[in-house]
C-alpha cells in the first residue's frame, strides 16, 4: 500500500552478512517473507574493507578503548572510505538496483553513516538516488545537521533521523522540511518510553519506523514476547492510513543472517494488520 501502513524488510536483520554475500540472502528473505520493500544497511552496500561485519544475534558495541595503532587504522580506513564515496561512479549503485528490481523488489531507503563534508554527503543522496530509494535513515549528529539539511533541500529526499535524544531530535526536525522521524519502538521500549504513546504523539511526522520487539531496560526479544506494543501501534497506524513504512528489524539472539527469522518477524505483523 502507497498510501497507508506498509511493511518492509530493514536489512539490519541480516547485519551479519558481508557486503560479499548479503545481497543474494536478503533477496532470497524478502521473497521468503513476501515483503517489496528494504532499508538497506550500508554494510550491505559499501565494500566489506571499509566496514566491520556485525555479530550474530544481540549486538553490543565493544567497551574497550582503542589502542594507538587502531585509532590510526581507523583513520586510514575512514580516509579511504571517503576516498571511494567521492569517486565510485553511480552505476556501482545502479547495479545494485538494477538486481533487486529484475526479482520485482525495491531499495526504498538507504540506511547510512554520514560522511563529515558537504561532498561527502552530497553524493550519499546520489547514491541513494541511484539505489531507487526514496528516502536516506541515519543517526543525525548535531554537527551535520545543516549540511544534512542543505543536502535533503537539494536533493528533495527525506531523511529519517533514528534518534536516542527525543529533544535533541525535535530541533533537527525544524531544520528541513525534508527530514522526519525514523524511530525505532524496540529501542523506545529499551528506554523505558511507551512505544505506543510515542507513536500516537507523534505518528504525523514519521516517514518509517522500525519494527522490533523489546524488554524494558533489557534486550530484544522473538515478536510478540517484549512490551513493545507491537500490535497495538501496528493497529492505530493501519486505523490512521498513515503513509509509513514499518521496517522488520529482528535483531534478537539467533539472528543476523537468516532469511527464515525473518519470515517469522513478517508474517507476525502480517497477521496483525491483514
Amino acid at each position: 500500500m502507497e498510501n497507508g501502513l506498509s511493511l518492509g524488510l530493514n536489512t539490519w536483520s541480516l547485519r551479519a552478512l558481508s557486503q560479499e554475500e548479503a545481497i543474494p540472502v536478503i533477496i532470497q528473505a524478502m521473497k521468503q517473507a513476501s515483503l517489496h520493500d528494504c532499508q538497506i544497511l550500508f554494510t550491505h552496500v559499501e565494500p566489506a574493507k571499509f566496514n566491520p561485519v556485525f555479530p550474530d544475534g544481540i549486538f553490543s558495541p565493544p567497551k574497550l578503548s582503542p589502542t594507538a595503532q587502531q585509532l590510526e587504522e581507523q583513520k586510514a580506513t575512514a580516509a579511504a572510505l571517503t576516498k571511494w564515496r567521492l569517486s565510485v561512479p553511480m552505476s556501482y549503485f545502479g547495479n545494485i538496483r538494477s538486481t533487486f528490481e529484475k526479482q520485482g523488489l525495491r531499495i526504498k531507503s538507504y540506511s547510512v553513516r554520514l560522511g563529515t563534508s558537504e561532498a561527502e554527503i552530497d553524493r550519499q543522496f546520489l547514491m541513494a538516488k541511484a539505489l531507487g530509494a526514496d528516502s536516506i535513515a541515519t543517526r543525525l549528529p548535531s554537527t551535520l545537521t545543516s549540511m544534512t539539511a542543505a543536502a535533503a533541500d537539494k536533493h528533495r529526499m527525506i531523511v529519517g533521523i533514528q534518534f536516542s535524544d527525543v529533544n535533541d531530535l525535535k530541533e533537527q526536525l525544524a531544520a528541513s522540511q525534508y527530514f522526519r522521524m525514523d524511530p525505532d519502538i524496540g529501542d523506545l521500549t529499551k528506554a523505558k518510553i511507551d512505544a505506543l504513546q510515542f507513536v500516537q504523539t507523534n505518528y504525523s511526522s514519521m516517514y518509517a519506523f522500525d519494527l522490533k520487539d523489546a524488554m524494558p531496560g533489557g534486550p530484544s526479544v522473538p515478536f510478540g514476547e517484549g512490551a513493545s506494543h507491537m500490535k497495538e501501534v501496528l493497529q492505530f497506524l493501519k486505523k490512521k492510513q498513515a503513509s509509513i513504512t514499518a521496517y522488520v528489524d529482528c535483531d534478537y539472539a539467533g539472528t543476523g543472517r537468516s532469511p527464515e527469522e525473518v519470515e517469522k518477524c513478517a508474517s507476525y505483523a502480517r497477521g496483525i494488520i491483514g
